[in-house]
């Protein structure tokens, strides 16, 4: 009985001391646990703060684009990852940003209808889950990966006018877990504010250099955007020709019709600039009604063929609606120099003098014509 008696008190004693060792060591492995789970957030908090600087120090939304779509796939192991932008009043309307893999896109993005996007047109993100989506995201059917990856869509605007959508996808048998989405999310908006910051500055320096009514360069800018064309000249041995054009009878119709007639003829003629020069060509208003246009590696005779569509494109606009009893259709008078160095027409002044020259003589003969300045010649 004694034996049975000492045996019981053992084992007691043993489970005693393991329940005092469990008690002892539970808040050591749970301040492991804590401290572990400290510096992962201290980690991704980190990763957060480098994503931040280096956006912070890019210049180019490409460059923020591009780091976002690094950081999203490395920290959230991604299998697929796919940045567009959709502007309405382009064309193609959607672009690519960035894409990983390299070869995710399986087909063109040109025929994308941004409309069947349910994150772009909602403008709220969506989670697609395999099993219970049967509806999927419409740019999945642009990816070479299955529909069995989960997908993930965070939709942005940058200004009024441009939307963004970053379509993150996790390997098959992966979730999307409500700490991932959150983490998905700081990362896009931080980087929205980084883009939408570039935008809003981007603007203003746009607006400070264009004219408010036509939309044109104003004359302010045309100082330093020519002397650039004019160095590139000089190094590269490039033609310049340098075009100035009046609209005819201008004040006439300012007032006889009023000044909201003059200014859609203003903004009538600034169209037709749009849709007839190159993007590299350069319109200015220079002031009232009276324009100049820079026309880049284009010799003389290409010049004159260039305003000369100009010419068309405006003579084929109807005013009808707009301007009523409108006696005579608005006409161009334009003149044309071309950098020279044999007449000495070498700076912006002396071109500008040329084709200011060269208007003149349009004004002063028929008007609605093109005039092209000839140097003095030699006695």
């Amino acid at each position: 009985m004694s034996s049975i008696y000492w045996v019981l008190i053992a084992i007691f004693a043993v489970v005693a001391v393991s329940g005092a060792l469990l008690y002892l060591t539970r808040p050591l492995r749970q301040q492991k646990a804590a401290q572990a789970a400290l510096a992962q957030r201290t980690a991704t908090v980190d990763r957060l703060l480098d994503f931040s600087q280096t956006i912070q120090g890019a210049g180019k939304p490409d460059q923020i684009f591009a780091t976002l779509s690094h950081f999203l796939r490395t920290e959230l192991g991604l299998s697929g990852l796919v940045i567009l932008t959709s502007d309405a009043e382009t064309v193609p309307a959607i672009h690519l940003r960035s894409a990983w893999p390299d070869d995710l896109i399986g087909s063109s993005l040109a025929d994308l209808d941004a409309a069947l996007c349910p994150c772009l047109r909602q403008n709220l993100p969506r989670l697609f889950r395999p099993e219970s989506s049967p509806v999927r995201c419409a740019i999945d059917s642009n990816l070479k990966l299955p529909a069995p990856h989960p997908a993930y869509c965070v939709p942005f605007n940058i200004g009024r006018k441009l939307q963004a959508v970053v379509h993150m996808l996790l390997p098959p048998g992966s979730t999307w877990t409500e700490k991932s989405q959150q983490l998905a999310q700081t990362y896009v908006n931080t980087a929205h504010s980084v883009l939408t910051s570039l935008h809003l500055l981007a603007e203003a320096e746009m607006q400070s250099m264009t004219d408010g009514l036509t939309g044109l360069y104003n004359r302010r800018s045309m100082e330093q955007l020519m002397q650039r064309e004019v160095a590139l000249c000089d190094r590269h041995d490039h033609a310049l020709s340098l075009v100035m054009i009046d609209l005819d009878h201008f004040k006439d119709i300012n007032d006889t019709h009023g000044h909201a007639a003059g200014d859609h003829l203003l903004k009538s003629f600034a169209d037709c600039v749009r849709i007839t020069l190159r993007k590299t060509d350069l319109a200015f208003r220079y002031g009232g009604d009276e324009f100049v246009i820079a026309l880049p590696q284009t010799p003389l005779f290409q010049a004159q063929q260039v305003v000369q569509k100009l010419r068309q494109a405006f003579l084929s606009v109807d005013f009808s609606d707009a301007i009523a009893h409108l006696e005579k259709r608005p006409t161009l008078s334009i003149g044309v120099a071309e950098r020279n160095k044999a007449a000495n027409i070498l700076s912006l002044a002396s071109l500008l003098a040329a084709a200011d020259q060269a208007l003149y003589a349009a004004k002063n003969s028929t008007r609605n014509c093109v005039r092209v300045f000839e140097p003095p010649q030699a006695a």
